[in-house]
């Protein structure tokens, strides 16, 4: 019989209730997975790598299927060749194909591609049509009670095959204690100056974002006096700088007001860069413009209560 490199050995007489239990039961819409009635030992009916899987161990291929979260997997085949692919939570894909007939088989290794700072692997269930005799299945499984490990390698031919089953959880992304304060930053868009002041970042206590702020633009004064958001900056405008912020809130004017900042270091002026978007319109774009007047500083420390 071919030798568990997973965790426990699970009877087939078990496999219902494993399956069941990682793919939260059969009432959960999200899992690809079924609850097997009888063992399943089929040749697959996929014709390449990538396509659908149905959620079953099949003779001639390793399927993938994922819980919990989207994920990619590095697909290794021995003596050489190697694929990344990718499989969206609550689906199946066919990773690896071999149909060979003469009692050779081909070895595949699935590892995850991890993100630890994304999510956390908590359970890898694999199922193998074994090979003495091939009409048996068995079944490995780890976590939560076994220690959680990756790098599953199933023989594949026209007899034998496997499914692999990922469960993740995902992990929240740690809370942003960091601040900016600054006084009168001033800079001018097509002859009209610009003047914010204010600071944005910190936990207020009790909840919320201790923050405040003013844009001053065209003889309107933009007043901001409960921040909706502050973090880091993922996507467009000064994204690619180290430690720039984006705050976002409703205006006491009920205008809608975004402000992003980069503390470039002293003195600020020709430093310091700011952006400015108010009901949606760029004020200070596309990429924000270096100070005037001014300096901003950014406090890698947290301001007010941690959490």
């Amino acid at each position: 019989m071919m030798k568990p490199n997973l965790g426990t050995i699970v009877s087939v007489g078990a496999s219902v209730a494993l399956v069941m239990a990682c793919a939260g039961g059969s009432g959960d819409a999200s899992s690809p997975l079924r609850a097997p009635g009888a063992a399943r030992r089929v040749f697959t009916s996929a014709t390449a790598v990538g396509q659908a899987g149905d959620g079953q161990a099949n003779e001639g291929e390793v399927e993938v299927c994922k819980i919990g979260t989207d994920g990619s997997f590095l697909v290794a085949l021995a003596g050489g060749g190697t694929s990344t692919i990718s499989v969206a939570a609550g689906t199946c894909k066919v990773v690896a194909l071999a149909a060979a007939t003469d009692g050779t088989a081909q070895d595949v290794t699935v590892t995850e591609v991890a993100n630890a700072t994304q999510y956390t692997l908590q359970s890898v269930l694999e199922t193998v049509i074994g090979f003495i005799p091939n009409t048996q299945i068995d079944e490995f499984v780890v976590g939560p009670d076994a220690p959680v490990s990756d790098g599953v390698t199933i023989p594949v031919n026209a007899f034998h095959g496997g499914r692999l089953v990922y469960r993740n959880e995902r992990v929240a992304p740690p809370g942003v204690c960091d601040f900016i304060t600054f006084g009168r930053l001033v800079t001018s868009v097509n002859g009209t100056k610009v003047v914010i002041s204010g600071n944005i970042g910190g936990n207020q206590p009790g909840g919320g974002i201790l923050s405040e702020f003013h844009v001053e633009y065209n003889g309107v004064d933009y007043h901001v006096a409960n921040v909706a958001t502050y973090g880091p900056i993922t996507s467009g405008p000064l994204s690619n700088l180290t430690n720039s912020r984006i705050s976002t809130g409703i205006a006491k004017n009920g205008a809608a007001v975004e402000v992003r900042m980069w503390d470039g270091g002293e003195p600020g002026k020709g430093t310091d860069i700011v952006y400015v978007k108010i009901n949606g319109v760029e004020i200070l774009g596309p990429n924000g413009q270096f100070l005037d007047q001014g300096n901003m500083q950014y406090h890698s420390n947290c301001r007010g209560p941690k959490s």
